[in-house]
């Protein structure tokens, strides 16, 4: 069990930082309203994409590091609270409710795990754990 808490927090957190950094500026360029210019479809895009795909990459990841599907529904999970949380404070920074916050981290922390683990579960079943 040890080695499964180890590799979601490495991974998650691996993940999480450069995910936190993405969803920062896509808020900004989102939520600024000097920038209403920019397209709203790519920023909803990359705004949907951008997590999917590292909550996949650290469920992944934790997967092969623990071989256990439960590490990568546990990075992907810390993924995304990370990043929903940091989603959510942007919204409060720009004038928003705080009651974001919560929503922010319980579904990108819901979501994160439902990715991860079906990315794990891809991993493992393929056989190639390290």
């Amino acid at each position: 069990m040890r080695q499964v808490a180890r590799a979601a927090l490495v991974e998650g957190l691996l993940v999480g930082a450069p995910l936190a950094i993405c969803v920062v500026l896509l808020a900004i360029l989102g939520l600024t309203p000097s920038l209403a210019w920019i397209p709203e479809v790519p920023l909803l895009a990359a705004g949907i994409l951008i997590p999917l795909t590292a909550f996949a990459l650290a469920g992944y990841r934790a997967g092969a590091r623990s071989g256990r599907t439960a590490a990568g529904a546990l990075a992907g999970g810390l993924t995304g609270a990370v990043a929903g949380t940091l989603g959510g404070l942007m919204y409060v920074a720009f004038g928003k409710p705080a009651l974001n916050v919560a929503v922010g981290l319980v579904l990108g922390a819901a979501a994160g795990a439902m990715v991860g683990s079906v990315a794990a579960l891809v991993r493992l079943r393929r056989g190639l754990t390290d």
